[in-house]
């Protein structure tokens, strides 16, 4: 880059970084009531009613700089004398940090610690060396990346003069004051809140660039150098690239736990951890660590966009973790692992726009029991049809378990509910009840199920106290539910998850393969999972997730065909038995019949699995008759039908009615061993 240019870009960055500087200024009253209530203790003597230092922390780009700068000013217009000192820029020891110091000759005077963070390894002797030689009614204000050692700032000596504040990101309020004042049109108002959570530096350079492209920020676009800047300043400098790998995990994970950690890097995790731990833009929570949502969002755009290979790397690196997790978790623990690992397609073109992962225990999740009828009933009698009311009345005697609450933690009060019910066989009692549940085992039964020991799982009812289902903490429970049932029920031959306003629902359901189904059941999406079973599923989505939602199911192994096309295609390879090409394009070698291997060997699987289940057409009388009907017709040569019946010596419409019966009961079989192998059995 030419001098001139890279000069002409600092220059723009620098006053990028002035404009972030001086939106800080808004919506920070209360930070500026407290100092000057410091600067009205009295200049001379000991403080009385407040405190001798104001320690602000915060992660970088939140205006602590220009806070200390607002500070300075009030202090002037006060005539009290200012002292700036940068710990960046003096000598990192007691005697360089003393040497800097050296202003203070006078009682009264107002010192300004600005990037303590530089020399937070003194903090020690700061609180018990320097600050007591500092003259009388000095007024002490550290701004740093890191919180105050709580063994320092919790001393008797300093606790009372002492005032710690967590410097936070900007209300709406005052981020839309700081956006009107840089004619942000009102439009971006809120996607740009949104994006920055309020953080003050990265809200001035997205509202740069929403200016400048005309559009507002929904992804980071980090090839710009204002986000580049904005990432440097809120995690400076790394020790090293294990460090910025480990910061990356956590990124991309929901919660950190050394195990994590331990997971991935091995021997190094402790270390990795505990350094994690003390970053300023790291939270410590019940669940572990996490990044500040912004800083989150910063770094796994910037790895994504600088090595996609990498990001898609660390990503399968980690996702064995929270498979297992999820397959382990019991009680509990099953929705949170579930948010875990669902939480790893955050950043995916579909996931992120249904599923918000901010529950802060909104509501939690319970078994129906009876004291719930009363709120169910009447939560859904504000939507449902009378139809629907009795099928709920009945599913609430019949399978009271199959429902789940999720009730309010202060009231006890339900919030929502939905069932999935387990369905074994078709029941004419049920299908009486519940016409949906007749129509999906219509559906399921023409398209390959019912299976010997499979089961229809059926998420029947999603409603919503507050009106219709929508994204937000509630629902993120009731789609956590609907991954677990898929992920940790054994014996599944289907999912059929109903929804209101399917047009809405479609492409997450869509994204997680369950197909929208017509007619009836347009407001149904469908998952067979002898089609694609568990391990393609989670593969299907680990590539939607990286290559797009476009990504089709692969079913290269298997295909579940429908009982009909199942019974064509039987009567097709019979009709082609004399010419094995013709095989190469058979549904069948698709299926379970055929086995696995190449299309040789699938070939020779099928046509032995068709002959042995035409020989088992004997044993009485009337079968042996079938038996030979099939024998003389496709595999010994008769050239037509009339030949075939003259071959054997029976009328020819005798020849035909036992041609079809003989058909019927093959197909039968097959189809009885393909449910066979499916099963297991």
């Amino acid at each position: 880059m030419r001098s001139g240019t890279r000069n002409r870009l600092s220059t723009r960055l620098g006053d990028r970084l002035q404009q972030a500087r001086r939106a800080t200024f808004v919506g920070r009253d209360e930070e500026l009531a407290l100092f000057r209530a410091g600067l009205r203790q009295p200049a001379y003597g000991e403080p009385q009613d407040g405190y001798s230092v104001l320690y602000v922390h915060a992660p970088g780009g939140t205006g602590k700089s220009a806070l200390l700068h607002r500070f300075a000013d009030e202090a002037q217009a006060a005539d009290r004398q200012v002292t700036w000192l940068d710990a960046r820029l003096i000598e990192r020891s007691p005697s360089g940090f003393q040497a800097a110091a050296t202003g203070l000759d006078g009682e009264g005077q107002v010192l300004l610690v600005d990037t303590f963070e530089a020399c937070q390894g003194m903090e020690g002797w700061f609180w018990h060396v320097f600050l007591p030689s500092l003259p009388t009614g000095t007024l002490v204000v550290v701004a740093s990346r890191q919180p105050p050692d709580l063994l320092q700032s919790a001393d008797p000596a300093w606790s009372a003069v002492t005032q710690v504040i967590a410097l936070k990101n900007l209300s709406k309020e005052a981020a839309v004051d700081v956006l009107r004042r840089r004619d942000v049109p009102r439009e971006f108002w809120t996607g740009l809140y949104d994006a920055t959570d309020g953080h003050p530096l990265a809200l001035v350079l997205a509202a740069e660039v929403a200016l400048r492209d005309g559009s507002s920020v929904g992804h980071w676009m980090t090839q710009d150098p204002a986000i580049k800047t904005l990432l440097d300043r809120l995690i400076g400098d790394l020790p090293s690239p294990l460090h910025r790998r480990a910061l990356e995990v956590c990124a991309q994970a929901y919660t950190t736990r050394e195990d994590l950690l331990r997971f991935v890097f091995g021997d190094e995790a402790p270390e990795l951890f505990s350094w994690l731990r003390a970053q300023p833009y790291i939270e410590a929570g019940p669940a572990g660590l996490h990044p500040h949502d912004l800083v989150r969002d910063l770094l796994i755009a910037d790895l994504r966009w600088r090595d996609p290979s990498g990001w898609q790397s660390m990503h399968s690196k980690i996702r064995p973790y929270f498979l297992q997790q999820a397959v382990r978790a019991r009680g509990p623990e099953v929705l949170p692992s579930q948010m875990a690992l669902s939480y790893l397609h955050r950043n995916g073109a579909v996931m992120g726009k249904y599923i918000t992962w901010r529950g802060q225990g909104e509501v939690y999740e319970t078994q129906y029991r009876p004291e719930h009828r009363d709120a169910v009933l009447a939560m859904a009698a504000k939507t449902a049809s009378g139809a629907e009311m009795t099928a709920l009345r009945f599913w609430l005697d019949r399978q009271p378990e199959s429902l789940y609450v999720y009730c309010r933690p202060t009231t006890g009060e339900p919030a929502a509910f939905v069932a999935w019910l387990d369905l074994w066989a078709p029941d004419d009692v049920e299908n009486r009840a519940d016409p949906t549940i007749a129509a999906i085992w219509r559906h399921a039964q023409h398209n390959g199920a019912p299976r010997p020991d499979r089961k229809l799982a059926v998420q029947r009812f999603i409603v919503f106290a507050d009106g219709p289902a929508q994204p937000g903490p509630v629902f993120d429970l009731v789609a956590m539910r609907c991954v677990a049932v898929c992920m940790r029920e054994t014996n599944l031959a289907w999912t059929f998850v109903t929804m209101p306003d399917p047009d809405f629902w479609a492409p997450l359901l869509e994204y997680v393969d369950h197909r929208r189904l017509d007619g009836d059941l347009s407001a149904v999406f469908a998952h067979d999972w002898w089609s694609t079973p568990m391990e393609a599923w989670l593969e299907l989505l680990l590539n939607r997730l990286f290559h797009g939602p476009e990504i089709p199911p692969s079913r290269d192994e298997f295909v579940a065909l429908p009982r009909d096309e199942f019974g064509a295609a039987v009567r097709e390879a019979l009709r082609n038995w004399r010419h094995p090409s013709s095989f190469a394009t058979s549904p069948l070698l698709q299926s379970k019949l055929a086995g696995a291997g190449d299309l040789e060997a699938r070939t020779e699987a099928l046509r032995a699995e068709i002959e042995d289940a035409v020989d088992t057409l004997q044993g009485t009388v009337h079968r042996e008759k079938l038996h030979r009907v099939l024998a003389v017709t496709f595999f010994h040569g008769s050239v037509t039908q009339e030949a075939a019946a003259a071959r054997i010596g029976i009328p020819f419409g005798t020849y035909r009615h036992r041609l079809a019966a003989g058909l019927d009961l093959l197909i039968e079989e097959l189809w009885r061993r393909e449910a066979a192998v499916t099963s297991g059995l």
